[in-house]
C-alpha cells in the first residue's frame, strides 16, 4: 500500500477487524442469551503513510496493512476513512514513541 500524499496531507483510514472471525455473535448467545450476544470482538489499526498502526503485545506497532493481514490470518470487516492529516510520519511516530507501551517498537 502506498501513502496517498495530497497537497502536503496524507489518507487516514481505520481499519476494522472481527478478531473472532464471525463466531462472537453465535457463541455468545449461547452463554449469553440472544439478547445479549457481542456482534465481534473488534481489533482496529490506523491505515497512514502506508503502514498499519495497531496495538499489539509490545504496545503500539505497525506494519505494511498485506503483511500484517496475511500473517494472523484476519482481514478487515470494513474500512473506514477517517480524512486527512497534515502530520508527518516522523511526528507521528515520535507521539507513538512517547505514548507506546515500554519495550515496543516504537521505545
Amino acid at each position: 500500500m502506498q501513502a496517498t500524499e495530497q497537497h502536503g496531507t496524507f489518507a487516514v483510514q481505520l481499519a476494522i477487524y472481527d478478531l473472532s472471525q464471525g463466531m462472537a455473535r453465535s457463541l455468545s448467545a449461547q452463554f449469553l442469551g440472544p439478547n445479549h450476544a457481542i456482534d465481534i470482538i473488534p481489533h482496529t489499526g490506523i491505515i497512514v503513510f502506508g503502514k498499519e498502526y495497531y496495538f499489539g503485545g509490545n504496545g503500539i506497532e505497525c506494519s505494511d496493512p498485506q503483511h500484517f493481514r496475511s500473517t494472523r490470518g484476519i482481514f478487515p470487516m470494513q474500512i473506514q476513512d477517517l480524512g486527512r492529516t497534515r502530520i508527518s510520519q516522523s511526528q507521528f511516530e515520535a507521539w507513538c514513541r512517547r505514548h507506546g507501551a515500554s519495550g515496543g517498537m516504537f521505545s
